[in-house]
């Protein structure tokens, strides 16, 4: 028996709700796969003490905002101009994000001072967050690593009051999954970002000469064959090599893999809580494939005591995109990248994605400017096309459907045809966390390490909980 997808299942606890007007703007008739944003009046349950906190500027004062953003400040300056254009009427539509003048956004007199204290390109992890609250230096605006960390730990704001009416919160502009992730009993704590996807990475200098490099798009028995032919071409004795470094680490990903290619999710979590038998056995198939690895030295996580990844003896590896500028550095010209493998041949393969988000900090003075930049910076097709512009972003992609912005994407040298790959497939993403700051995503990685090295059953007591 197959699992079914549960995608649906994730949203229709939020899709209960009534949904106001604005949020359909430019929405097709019938479309019932957008999350809405309950606004404040139509919410029950929820507790007269909010951390809501209104703005103390009129529309005539200087709006100040304070952010925690992995982008230069040109880009940052040009952001802020650009929302302040479209907002005030400015903004020439014949212009766009790939060809308006930056000398001419930093040149524009606004009345918005956007000040970036910085971030790295997966966000700012907890005990940055936490570090910020305790040295009274919280921006009101943040990219974070792990935005339910972050809301579990009380330093992020509800912004369902900001955003209820927000033009741009509509599924004509953003994947509806990563929005619902940033949400938890119908309320929406952060505004995704952009989002990076688990891939294979591999080694060009163990590519064996009898097949060539695997091709990008994979099936299980082809990664198999693959690991097979690099064992024996260059795995000896007096030069070990990992075919696969770490293979463990493969498992929370394969469940579609051994699904049909049914979106499944991060280590069949959910779908275990259903069925779990049915379950069970899709774990099982996965764990198996990765333990005949181990069995078949086709996979190891040391070498002479060393990560094979980072003595350079790793064929392959799995890793999440947002880090290839990383490793193509320390792979100078060797680096190549391939999906992680699906069914069979004639399946397109299910993307595993993490998502970035931005959360606005809980009692921020600034909360409806900062929630208004994080949806504008988000979704707005020109705002983006300026920041794939500007900043090198390689290995991440947006959340908005815009197809400008994706076609840009796809010409990055490294990471364009993978993208394209990723962008046909996006509507059947499976989102799952990629932090450490996620209880799950430490749970999962520590006990998949020891299970597949030892004869016994898969226990989700040790696993997820």
């Amino acid at each position: 028996m197959k699992i079914r997808d549960l995608g649906k299942i994730t949203t229709s606890f939020v899709l209960s709700a009534s949904l106001t007007c604005s949020l359909f703007t430019g929405c097709k008739k019938g479309d019932d796969m957008f999350p809405s944003i309950v606004p404040p009046a139509e919410q029950t349950g929820v507790s007269e003490d909010t951390d809501v906190t209104e703005d103390v500027s009129s529309e005539s004062d200087i709006r100040m905002l304070n952010v925690a953003l992995p982008y230069s400040d040109l880009t940052v300056q040009c952001l802020a101009s650009m929302l302040y254009c479209k907002n005030n009427g400015l903004w020439d539509s014949s212009d766009s994000g790939m060809t308006i003048d930056t000398d001419y956004l930093s040149s524009v007199a606004t009345n918005y001072v956007v000040s970036n204290i910085g971030c790295g390109s997966t966000g700012a992890t907890l005990d940055m967050v936490r570090s910020w609250k305790n040295g009274d230096t919280m921006p009101d605006l943040f990219l974070a690593q792990d935005s339910n960390a972050v809301w579990e730990a009380g330093y992020a704001g509800d912004l369902n009051a900001y955003l209820s009416d927000n033009s741009y919160l509509t599924s004509q502009y953003i994947y509806t999954g990563a929005l619902t992730t940033d949400s938890e009993d119908g309320v929406f704590f952060a505004v995704p970002h952009y989002c990076s996807a688990k891939i294979i990475m591999g080694n060009t200098e163990f590519i064996p000469s009898s097949s060539g490099k695997l091709q990008m798009k994979n099936t299980t028995e082809d990664l198999a064959d693959y690991l097979e032919e690099i064992h024996e071409e260059y795995d000896s004795e007096s030069d070990p090599c990992a075919s696969f470094a770490s293979a463990y680490e493969l498992i929370p990903y394969l469940g579609s893999a051994f699904n049909g290619d049914i979106p499944t999710s991060y280590m069949v979590s959910a779908e275990y809580s259903k069925d779990r038998e049915t379950a069970g056995t899709v774990i099982e198939d996965a764990s198996s494939y990765v333990r005949d690895f181990y069995s078949s030295s086709l996979a190891v996580d040391q070498i002479d005591g060393a990560d094979p990844v980072y003595s350079r003896k790793a064929a392959l590896w799995v890793d999440s995109s947002a880090n290839i500028r990383a490793w193509s550095e320390y792979y100078p010209g060797s680096l190549y990248l391939l999906h992680l493998p699906c069914y069979d041949a004639a399946n397109t393969g299910v993307p595993y994605i993490s998502t970035y988000s931005l959360c606005v900090a809980r009692n921020s003075l600034n909360g409806e400017f900062a929630a208004e930049f994080a949806a504008f910076i988000s979704y707005d097709p020109d705002a983006q096309l300026l920041i794939y512009r500007l900043e090198n972003m390689t290995g991440l992609m947006p959340l908005t459907r815009n197809d400008a912005v994706w076609d840009m994407i796809s010409e990055d040298e490294l990471f364009g045809h993978m993208a394209s790959d990723f962008r046909q497939t996006m509507d059947n993403a499976v989102y799952c966390p990629d932090s450490y700051d996620s209880k799950v995503f430490t749970k999962t990685n520590e006990y998949t390490a020891e299970f597949v090295k030892q004869e016994e059953d898969f226990d989700p007591e040790k696993c997820y909980g």
